[in-house]
């Protein structure tokens, strides 16, 4: 992108500041992937057009509140239903919060999940529909692409009889469909422009005239840290699909082949189902490698994690199923890091930025720790190619294809 274009960018919306922006989602300091996702998508946003013409419409768990987030109006107006019981009640609260802002367009950061209500959401349909009614315009940015497997999966494991599998697939199916046509623009968020997984989440469901949304990246590229100890970093949520049991196995395999480094898995788990998960990791680790195995069940804030990305040199991503684009993956990308991942998922089409293997193969990671991080020079190589990775994902090249976007539902 060249200076000029944002430069015109900058100028048009200086010359038509009463377009207001409404983003709806989780918003830090909560614990979420989207909430992290929307906080860096908003500061990028606000540099370019104004906080001004901002307002984040975000949840809270005990009370409603406002606040001010890097000089952004926060309204916390919407209550996580995530936190008591399923409710399929009217999400009035999302609709009046953003009506109140007098925001032309609202932009929604959307699971699937049940911050919203009900099984995947599904309040959210009429508070659309009721924005729509008033002349606002809507954007809506699905972080998770569920696949008629991964429905199937869901079901299987929350107890439903195999016979009822396909009724939920064609309920989800549905409810992606009810989503689109009360929005203007429906968005798939990916890991690059070209996703194969997006098309395939679209043609399973019927879902036409969508876009995509490839994840963007904050550039803040540093040296490699100079030592013959790498650090090899893996983090987020402590679940089984993670496949960190894999990378203590593979880390296990690379020591006793003659790699060197440390390994620090660090995350918290998801949901109380997932502690014993998080109880297995920790054990693993003492029995394989416990002076250069860590283990640490626990969130780690942005600036602890800066601190960390940084310290590494290769960041590890083992997972086993991927539905999402991976915020972890962005991380390392954005600091211009290593980075190993498995051909799961939206990283099966980022063969040509990253060093992919299968996943579940212990044999094939451990190959990977051994190539990468015991060769300076394969090291620098796979730290370039992150940094042209993160180049071609720069959040302002984002926000300016949005501004369009925006400008364009709005009529402007």
């Amino acid at each position: 992108m060249t200076d000029d274009v944002g430069s015109a960018s900058e100028t048009y919306w200086s010359r038509r500041g009463s377009m207001r922006i409404a983003l709806v989602g989780a918003f830090p300091p909560q614990e979420k992937g989207e909430a992290h996702y929307l906080g860096e998508y908003a500061r990028a946003l606000a540099a370019r057009i104004g906080a001004e013409q901002l307002t984040v419409i975000s949840q809270y768990a005990d009370r409603p509140g406002s606040a001010e987030w890097g000089g952004i109006a926060v309204e916390r107006r919407i209550r996580d239903r995530t936190v008591s019981g399923m409710s399929y009640r009217p999400q009035r609260e999302l609709a009046d919060a953003v009506i109140a802002s007098r925001a032309q367009i609202a932009h929604l950061h959307y699971g699937p999940n049940k911050d919203y209500g009900g099984r995947l959401g599904e309040p959210l349909v009429r508070a659309l529909q009721r924005l729509r009614q008033n002349g606002v315009r809507i954007v809506v940015t699905l972080h998770s692409l569920w696949m008629p497997r991964d429905v199937i999966d869901a079901a299987r494991a929350a107890g439903l009889p195999r016979i009822l599998h396909p009724l939920a697939v064609s309920y989800f199916g549905n409810f992606m469909r009810r989503l689109r046509a009360a929005s203007d623009a429906f968005l798939c968020l990916t890991s690059g422009d070209d996703s194969p997984i997006a098309r395939e989440f679209c043609e399973a469901y019927g879902l036409s005239d969508t876009g995509v949304e490839a994840h963007g990246c904050g550039i803040r590229f540093t040296d490699l840290p100079r030592t013959e100890d790498p650090l090899f970093l893996s983090f987020g949520f402590l679940r089984p699909d993670k496949g960190f049991e894999i990378l203590l196995r593979a880390f296990d395999k690379y020591n006793r082949q003659g790699g060197r480094g440390r390994l620090l898995i660090v995350g918290r788990p998801q949901s109380d189902g997932d502690k014993p998960y998080a109880r297995h990791l920790l054990g693993l680790a003492k029995k394989l490698q416990p002076k250069l195995c860590s283990v640490e069940e626990r969130f780690v804030d942005d600036a602890e994690l800066e601190g960390l990305l940084k310290a590494a040199s290769v960041i590890i991503l083992p997972y086993l199923r991927n539905v999402g684009a991976s915020g972890p993956l962005h991380h390392a990308l954005g600091v211009g890091r290593a980075v190993i991942a498995t051909d799961v998922g939206h990283n099966a089409a980022l063969q040509d930025e990253l060093t992919l293997v299968p996943p579940g193969d212990v044999e094939g990671l451990a190959t990977a720790l051994l190539r990468v991080g015991q060769s300076p020079a394969a090291l620098k190589a796979e730290a370039a190619r992150a940094q042209q990775a993160a180049a071609k994902r720069d959040w302002n090249r984002l926000i300016e294809k949005h501004l369009e976007l925006y400008r364009r539902i709005s009529g402007e």
